[in-house]
């Protein structure tokens, strides 16, 4: 597990902790969707991260949901931001606003190559110890 320098928590809660994947280079493509939406989007977002950090689960079935393989969406209304779960933590990799009815398949794989890199870059730390 990454030491707190390493760590960008989005919230905390009750049950668990979400933060941001960190890519090979350091970026975190998540972060940098979510600064970027406009202060109400942020808002609504952040309600529904705190609530799964809260309870554990979203209650609406609609706003959380298992995507492929690992990786899962929170969804509030046309935003998507990607996530995959490690223990007790939950990691944002990727957002976009939905515009068309189907999801876009090259953002699920840009989720996974996120969570592909973090999960490496994790590991490297650890045994670099």
């Amino acid at each position: 597990m990454p030491n707190n320098a390493d760590r960008a928590v989005v919230v905390s809660g009750a049950t668990l902790t979400i933060e941001y994947a960190v890519g090979t280079n350091g970026s975190m493509p998540a972060k940098e969707f979510i600064d970027g939406l406009v202060e109400s989007d942020q808002r609504k977002l952040a309600a529904l991260l705190q609530t799964m950090a809260d309870r554990g689960t979203v209650p609406n079935r609609e706003q959380f949901k298992k995507v492929r393989g690992p990786i899962f969406e929170f969804k509030k209304h046309q935003t998507r931001v990607f996530c995959f779960r490690d223990g007790h933590t939950w990691f944002l990799t990727n957002g976009y606003k939905k515009k068309k009815d189907r999801l876009d398949p090259s953002e699920v794989a840009r989720a996974e190559r996120v969570m592909g890199e973090h999960l490496a870059r994790g590991t490297a730390k650890r045994e670099r110890r």
